[in-house]
């Protein structure tokens, strides 16, 4: 594992770009599956001004999402609205092709086969992860078995109330279900990029890159894969001791 420690969230933001970067010049049809949130919203910023400015080819690239939220698509908090107010509705060209899951659907059975056979049809070479408080990649909550595969997960309560921060909604608002990959689709990922900022994720932090390897830190199953980065601020990796 690689970990990349910078002083800033901006630094931090820029250094995750760069990975996103190298990942799209050096493969000739790219497939990139990411996440949305804080800790991305840098890194987004930087990939509009690259691609509008031509020093990214998005147009190679598949583009794909790991989760979304059971609500309708145009909800203030959608992974839908994210990734078309910070991104898709920013850029002057678009990706060969883009993937996202449909939470407003009444049968999810149906959609998780349909992603299912995306992801069999398209190896990912960049999969993309936040990191929560509790230490969850996507929504894999605590005590999600490592085996897992995209399913419809239950949002533990610290996950609602980082929802409820970052989108400002009230706790009725906020969404209590994602579908989500699971922790072995992340795994089949050839590089995984994973960020943490803030004082928030240090215990995370720790936990992930020091701890155990056990499903009661997710991220703990990072330590198992050959080729992840991993990039935090000063404030996340306050606790590390080895690192």
């Amino acid at each position: 594992m690689k970990i990349i420690r910078t002083k800033t969230y901006e630094e931090m933001s820029e250094k995750a770009y760069d990975v996103v970067k190298a990942v799209i010049d050096s493969k000739e049809n790219p497939v990139i599956n990411t996440t949305t949130g804080a800790s991305y919203d840098g890194m987004f910023e930087n990939l509009v001004k690259g691609i509008n400015n031509d020093e990214v080819d998005i147009e190679k690239v598949f583009m794909m999402n790991l989760d979304e939220f059971i609500a309708p698509r145009e909800s203030s908090f959608s992974v839908y609205s994210y990734m078309h107010q910070k991104f898709y509705d920013q850029i002057k060209k678009q990706p060969r092709e883009i993937g996202l899951l449909d939470g407003s659907l009444s049968n999810f059975d149906e959609e998780i086969a349909r992603y299912n056979k995306i992801l069999r049809d398209n190896k990912r070479d960049l999969q993309i992860l936040g990191l929560g408080v509790n230490a969850h990649l996507g929504a894999n909550e605590p005590g999600t078995p490592f085996d897992s595969r995209l399913f419809l997960a239950d949002s533990d309560d610290s996950t609602i109330n980082s929802t409820m921060l970052y989108y400002k909604v009230t706790r009725d608002e906020a969404p209590e279900q994602m579908l989500t990959l699971g922790l072995a689709d992340m795994m089949e990922a050839e590089q995984i990029l994973v960020t943490a900022s803030g004082t928030r994720k240090a215990e995370a932090v720790k936990a992930t890159l020091e701890g155990p390897i056990t499903e009661d830190c997710p991220a703990s199953i990072l330590q198992k894969h050959p080729n992840v980065v991993f990039i935090i601020d000063e404030a996340a990796g306050s606790l590390l001791t080895k690192y």
